[in-house]
């Protein structure tokens, strides 16, 4: 199984959204759960493996506008953004 590991301001984010979002943390966390345990690229969230300036970085959605931006390696998850657009982050 890997094991995340949040990049720059991320895990900030995430203990936010534990006391502001419930929902959505809660949307967020088994998204979490599932790409430690299985194949990063697949699953639930819609995966989908970004271009342009991000190629290399995968994205999964949580709920309509949030998303959750990672990479990863076979030990690891980067996780780099977690929330609205893309370039919010």
């Amino acid at each position: 199984m890997r094991s995340l590991i949040f990049e720059g301001t991320t895990w900030l984010a995430y203990e936010q959204l534990r006391e502001q979002d419930q929902k959505l943390h809660e949307g967020l966390n088994k998204i979490s759960k599932e790409i430690k345990r299985s194949d990063p690229s697949k699953g639930l969230g819609k995966p989908e493996a970004l271009k342009h300036n991000l190629t290399g970085f995968h994205s999964k959605r949580i709920f309509q506008k949030d998303h959750l931006i990672y990479k990863f390696d076979d030990l690891y998850i980067y996780i780099f953004a977690i929330g609205g657009d893309y370039d919010d982050h």
